[in-house]
């Protein structure tokens, strides 16, 4: 599968792109310098974001109202506000959560 990154820094749009040259899979990714409430999550099914806990309520409507069928999402280091994660793993800032997103 490809994955694309979506990141408003461009110092870690550049480091992600070259880690992903020297690890040979810059043809399987692509990074985007863009502001990630502006950027559609409509063509996605997996979706792993690194947040900051202040946005982390105003992503899960973002995506609630974005993704479609079923879609999954890891958020790492904070949870979703409102929803109960199908699975976590982890502890302390090591904390990743699951979610389902199912329409």
């Amino acid at each position: 599968f490809k994955s694309t990154g979506v990141e408003l820094n461009p110092w870690l749009v550049w480091y992600s792109r070259c880690a992903a040259l020297k690890a040979g899979l810059r043809k399987k990714t692509s990074f985007y310098r863009s502001d990630l409430w502006k950027f559609s999550l409509k063509p996605y099914n997996n979706i792993v974001i690194f947040g900051v806990q202040q946005m982390m309520e105003e992503l899960e409507e973002k995506m609630t109202r974005e993704v479609s069928g079923d879609t999954y999402v890891v958020a790492c280091r904070f949870p979703l506000a409102h929803r109960n994660p199908d699975a976590t793993i982890g502890s302390g800032l090591d904390t990743v959560w699951l979610y389902k997103f199912s329409r």
